[in-house]
């Protein structure tokens, strides 16, 4: 009688445990998505890997199936790296903070287009944010920017071009500068994280070319960027 009491006193303290914190057990995330081509838009099988930030203290890896589509299980308050990867295409990274891309209905869809990556293709870094009017990058950005700095080594013979663009609005010589100092920083945080520095050419645009000409706040968000050329792939 005595052993069974103990037993049940063990499997209760958990809960026990937690109620006194205050705290909740975690919560499994599904991640649902579909890996496709960028140009054809046919679906593609890749492989998913995934890791818990900062420690790697939870990693997986699955295949998505011939409809390119997968699935994937988080905790929520946690942070992840993913990596997608398809054969004849660049490997895609991103950084997943469960909670604030998790939908109404408490999962994640995430939705993966691969590049094949040839020469002359371009692609914008998303969560790149500098301070309003200065070409200092936070900390925001980094996750982005160790990214680029993954694909760079995963393709060692690669050259890239960083072009810089701000909106169009305001004096043009100073969006010409800002736009300059810009790439500048972004390419001095790669070569400090041992990307050799010819492999990085770097070109200003200012306001010239536009993504939007609209006055609203959106489009001004959308004409502020920087975007990477391929310049050479081997």
């Amino acid at each position: 009688m005595k052993k069974i009491l103990i037993i049940t006193f063990i499997i209760l303290l958990p809960a026990m445990i937690l109620a006194d914190t205050g705290m909740a057990p975690d919560t499994i995330v599904t991640v649902s998505g579909k890996v496709i081509s960028d140009d054809s838009k046919e679906p593609l099988k890749a492989i998913v890997e995934y890791k818990k930030l900062p420690y790697g203290s939870e990693v997986g890896t699955i295949s998505s199936d011939d409809n390119g589509e997968f699935t994937i299980y988080l905790h929520d308050n946690s942070n992840y790296s993913v990596k997608v990867a398809s054969e004849g295409f660049f490997s895609h990274f991103e950084d997943l903070n469960v909670n604030q891309v998790m939908g109404p209905d408490g999962n994640i869809t995430l939705n993966i287009s691969l590049a094949s990556g040839d020469v002359g293709y371009v692609f914008k870094l998303k969560n790149l944010i500098f301070e309003l009017g200065s070409y200092e990058i936070t900390s925001a950005s980094f996750g982005e920017l160790d990214n680029l700095v993954s694909r760079l080594n995963e393709y060692p013979n690669m050259v890239i071009q960083l072009e810089g663009h701000t909106d169009f609005q305001g004096n043009a010589d100073a969006n010409m500068k800002l736009s300059e100092d810009r790439v500048n920083a972004v390419k001095n945080y790669l070569v400090s994280k041992g990307i050799n520095t010819e492999r990085i050419k770097t070109k200003a645009f200012g306001g010239t070319k536009p993504v939007s000409k609209e006055a609203t706040p959106e489009a001004r968000r959308l004409n502020r960027r920087v975007e990477v050329r391929i310049l050479k792939v081997e």
